[in-house]
């Protein structure tokens, strides 16, 4: 039995030197925790554990000219390991747009509903109809409006009834300057 053990160990140490060289931990530190995420490396190493130096949790993501070369050559590292980036700015402004994203107010679903909701309600009345209130979709993702939000019909090609939900400011440049959000709507 002894002998068994020992060969199904000396039998995986090259399986789990493989799995070390090429399995990196990522430790995110929150606030109150820290999280762990598997990934696999570009690259052989023996180092294990990875700390993101771009991005610290709750702050904000320094810009880059403003690193130290210590912090830059991290960065170099992690990004090289974990991306397989060598453009150390490429890897940088990944972390910033994420953080732009995370900062950044969206429109809230509910709002985008409500709207929908008194216009169908107001046509019903109105056209003396039965259109059941639309679902927003929970993937929609948009920027808050500064201004209140517009209804109208929308009749598409297929000739079915939706609402166009919109947004003519939200404060940003274009693109993202207006947005359309087109509900489907259903007899009730």
């Amino acid at each position: 039995m002894r002998k068994f053990i020992l060969l199904a160990a000396l039998a995986l140490t090259p399986l789990l030197l493989a799995a070390a060289l090429f399995t990196g931990i990522e430790v995110k530190y929150g606030e109150h925790d820290t999280d762990y995420s598997f990934f696999v490396k570009q690259q052989p190493s023996l180092q294990l554990f990875f700390v993101n130096p771009i991005v610290c949790g709750e702050c904000d993501v320094e810009a880059f000219e403003k690193l130290s070369v210590a912090n830059i050559e991290e960065i170099r590292t992690y990004c090289r390991q974990r991306f397989g980036l060598d453009n150390l700015r490429m890897c940088h402004a990944i972390f910033a747009e994420h953080q732009r994203q995370v900062n950044t107010t969206m429109q809230d679903l509910d709002e985008i509903a409500a709207v929908a909701a008194r216009f169908i309600n107001y046509q019903n009345i109105e056209q003396n109809s039965n259109w059941a209130f639309p679902v927003v979709n929970a993937k929609v993702v948009v920027p808050e409006c500064l201004l209140p939000l517009d209804t109208a019909w929308r009749d598409d090609a297929d000739q079915a009834k939706r609402i166009s939900v919109s947004c003519a400011d939200t404060g940003r440049p274009a693109p993202q300057d207006r947005w359309n959000v087109t509900l489907p709507i259903y007899p009730n």
